[in-house]
């Protein structure tokens, strides 16, 4: 694939993973194809779905794909669609979910900012629900270091500013760097497998002096998917809960480090009340796996128990 940028302004890498979500994948990559004034090179992981690979997937010229013979996660998925398109010499790279839908101008409103502010490290799109498209789901916020935790600054669609604003932290859902800065920035963390990669990236972006921005009209639909089972299956409590205290041993300073992890302690000890209460006590034990795997800082522990398909 050469670059071609005849009627384009900006040639864009979109690193894609999907894992058994053929339907939204496809949604996605319709959108992205829509965009406006953009040339794409997609770059599309497959986690070794149990599915198998569409007819549609060959024959998408801009796709560029890889199936992966097990479950990497999303953090190396992405960084194996980052070296997959290394060598297309593309002016920018969005990381984006794949149970999104872009809107057809958002590729070049996060591009046209970044091509004109070269402080800029990330700009992010704001992300409505797609099935309630006037409520934010997530449009960057301020971050609360001994919480660790994404405070959202808006609610509804209407409450967005008119002009791009700085952030502190945005979501990983969807978001646009420089090749070199995202290189720079150390890409992201395969250990982690999946959540907390945008934080860490995040936080690496600071690091290096760039300024993370929402770019407010350009806009990202979400549909908010199930692959891993939901915020409260045992795989999402235990790969949040371990990596939360991970990322924050990583970046936080003493002092910040000290409050949140007693913070930490308090909602463990919290959960393993309320988990139960809810009628959900096997969450506890999964809860408690992620504590002592991240007490101990092994990011490299994968539970097998939570891959059961690739069990032998």
């Amino acid at each position: 694939m050469t670059k071609k940028v005849t009627t384009a302004d900006f040639y864009i890498g979109v690193l894609l993973v999907n894992y058994n979500q053929w339907e939204l994948t496809k949604k996605c990559v319709d959108s992205l194809l829509a965009s406006n004034r953009v040339h794409l090179a997609i770059a599309l992981i497959d986690n070794n779905s149990s599915e198998p690979t569409p007819d549609w997937v060959g024959e998408t010229p801009q796709l560029i794909f890889h199936k992966n013979p097990t479950n990497e996660g999303l953090t190396a998925g992405n960084n194996k669609a980052f070296e997959m398109i290394s060598n297309e010499n593309v002016d920018y790279v969005l990381i984006l979910n794949n149970d999104t839908e872009v809107y057809p101008d958002a590729l070049l409103r996060l591009g046209s900012y970044l091509e004109t502010h070269p402080g800029t490290g990330i700009t992010a799109p704001a992300i409505p629900y797609a099935e309630n498209p006037d409520i934010i789901w997530s449009a960057g916020g301020t971050y609360s270091n001994w919480r660790m935790f994404l405070q959202q600054n808006y609610k509804t669609v209407s409450d967005l500013p008119n002009h791009p604003v700085e952030m502190d932290q945005v979501t990983g859902c969807a978001i646009m760097m420089r090749p070199d800065d995202y290189k720079r920035a150390g890409m992201q963390n395969p250990e982690l497998f999946v959540y907390f990669e945008d934080t860490d990236l995040c936080f690496n972006v600071k690091k290096l002096g760039l300024d993370i921005v929402l770019i407010p009209d350009a806009i990202v639909l979400h549909h908010v998917s199930i692959s891993v089972g939901g915020v409260y299956s045992p795989f999402a409590i235990y790969f949040t809960h371990r990596n939360r205290y991970i990322v924050a041993r990583k970046h936080l300073n003493f002092c910040q480090f000290s409050i949140f992890t007693l913070y930490y302690i308090a909602v463990t000890l919290l959960k393993t009340i309320i988990y139960p209460l809810r009628k959900a006590k096997d969450l506890v034990y999964w809860m408690w796996l992620g504590f002592s795997h991240a007490i101990r800082n092994r990011a490299d522990l994968r539970p097998k128990a939570l891959f059961p398909s690739e069990e032998s």
